[in-house]
Parts: C-alpha cells; sequence; structure tokens
C-alpha cells in the first residue's frame, strides 16, 4: 500500500464519519427534550458525544485532505479542492458558531430546570444539521469532479 493510498482511505473514512456524526443526534435531542427531563439528560449526553466527534472527524478529514493533495500525498491542488477545503472551513465555522453554543444554551437551561428554555434553545440544531450536510455534500462534490 502507497502513502498516497493510505491518506485517501484515511481521508474517506475521516469524511465519512464525519458526515455520519450530525445525522442521529439532533432529532434525537428535540424528542428528548418534548417528552421532559428525565429523558433530556441522555439525550444531551449523546449531543455532546455527536459534537465531539463532529469536531474530531472535521479535524481528521482537513487534515487528511491536507496531506493527501500535498506533495506527500501525490496529487495536485487544484479549484475543486480549494473549494472543498473552503466548505469544510465553513461547516467547522458553524460547528462553533451555532450547534456548540446552542447546546451549551440548552444544557445550561435543563441543569436549572427550564425544560422550555431548553427546547428553545435546541430549536437551531436540526437547521445545523442541514446546513452541515449541505456543506459536506457540496464539498464532496467539488472534490471528486474536476473543476
Amino acid at each position: 500500500m502507497t502513502l498516497s493510498l493510505a491518506l485517501r482511505f484515511l481521508h474517506v473514512l475521516s469524511a465519512a464519519l464525519w458526515m455520519g456524526s450530525g445525522l442521529f443526534w439532533p432529532g434525537s435531542l428535540r424528542r428528548a427534550l418534548a417528552l421532559g427531563p428525565p429523558h433530556a439528560a441522555p439525550a444531551l449526553a449523546q449531543a455532546n458525544a455527536g459534537l465531539g466527534l463532529d469536531l474530531g472527524a472535521g479535524i481528521a478529514t482537513l487534515a487528511t485532505g491536507l496531506l493527501y493533495a500535498s506533495p506527500l500525498g501525490g496529487i495536485a491542488m487544484r479549484a475543486g479542492i480549494l473549494v472543498g477545503l473552503v466548505l469544510a472551513l465553513s461547516r467547522l465555522a458553524l460547528l462553533f458558531a451555532l450547534a456548540r453554543p446552542a447546546l451549551r444554551r440548552a444544557s445550561e437551561a435543563l441543569a436549572r430546570g427550564e425544560i422550555e428554555a431548553a427546547r428553545n434553545a435546541s430549536k437551531r440544531l436540526p437547521a445545523y444539521s442541514g446546513i452541515a450536510h449541505l456543506l459536506w455534500l457540496l464539498a464532496l462534490v467539488a472534490m471528486v469532479f474536476p473543476v
């Protein structure tokens, strides 16, 4: 196995993890908050784990992609890869600007016993998930199809 092939495999694996990290927890959290306090704490823990995976897989995707598009990986940097990089960075920025603050506010509200405030704080999370998946899809298209 060549280094280029190993980098490509790790890049695709981390990108798949990144995409999957946002599939399960936003809806689960919303349903748990609708059911009330006994169900919300485990869903918040699951959401925190999902956001941790989102961040870790995003960083791994960027790192392996940059290595793969370097002389070490043996492929040339082209416009589609740069567009994908910008979209991936935008997705990470969205994680820090929208998802993490919303989940933090929901956790704090639940800790205070304010279930309605937790529900309100979590209303942005499904939008985050949808936008994040759209950015991921656009990045994939930009990188796979030559421009």
